[in-house]
């Protein structure tokens, strides 16, 4: 589960949208996380996957949940960054 600090509106994540959820990382684009992840993890084509993702992270931009950017986001460490 996923809580919103601003309107504390509750998602139920189900496996696809754990998937993307764990996968956003500010740098990866939407568009590689659902070839990468969703349509390699799960039987379901690149147009459906990018439907159900894009409503997805729409309504956690909504929700204050999700930054939605064109550009990556710089100045934080990656989490897939191996650390020394």
């Amino acid at each position: 589960m996923i809580m919103s600090a601003v309107d504390s509106t509750f998602f139920t994540l189900n496996e696809v949208a754990t998937a993307i959820w764990q996968a956003a990382d500010g740098v990866t684009p939407l568009s590689r996380i659902i070839v990468d992840t969703i349509c390699e993890r799960f039987d379901v084509s690149p147009e459906e996957a990018k439907h159900d993702a894009e409503q997805f992270v729409d309504d956690l931009s909504r929700h204050g949940i999700l930054l939605i950017s064109e550009q990556p986001i710089t100045g934080f460490p990656s989490p897939k960054a191996e650390t020394p």
